[in-house]
């Protein structure tokens, strides 16, 4: 029997062989990169945290198309602007809301008719 020491030796050779470096650890800042993204379950601890008039001004300010961030970034005169157009849609939304449990949606079946 004849054992074939060459696979050996070759396995040998390629444990030592130095190995080319990375471009700068390129792979490895993207994966710390992908550490850094916050996954779905601390996204939704996040919002669970804020305050449901939290969530309702950021939904708003979304619907104007601004972060809390683009928001902050702006002058105060502008900032106030903004939060008192949130105000008033809020208020809106809210008397909305209260109409609607209070039974305020009757005209569609028992209420007299629109002249």
């Amino acid at each position: 029997m004849k054992i074939d020491t060459r696979a050996l030796g070759d396995a040998s050779v390629a444990a030592f062989t130095p190995r080319k470096k990375s471009d700068g650890g390129a792979e490895f800042k993207a994966a710390l990169e992908a550490a850094k993204q916050p996954t779905a379950a601390q996204e939704l601890d996040t919002y669970m945290k804020k305050s449901p008039a939290q969530r309702m001004q950021e939904m708003i300010l979304k619907s104007l198309g601004l972060t809390p961030e683009g928001l902050a970034a702006k002058s105060p005169e502008e900032q106030a602007s903004i939060m008192a157009k949130v105000g008033e849609i809020l208020r809106q939304k809210m008397e909305e809301a209260a109409a609607k449990a209070s039974g305020g949606g009757q005209a569609a079946g028992g209420g007299s008719p629109a002249v």
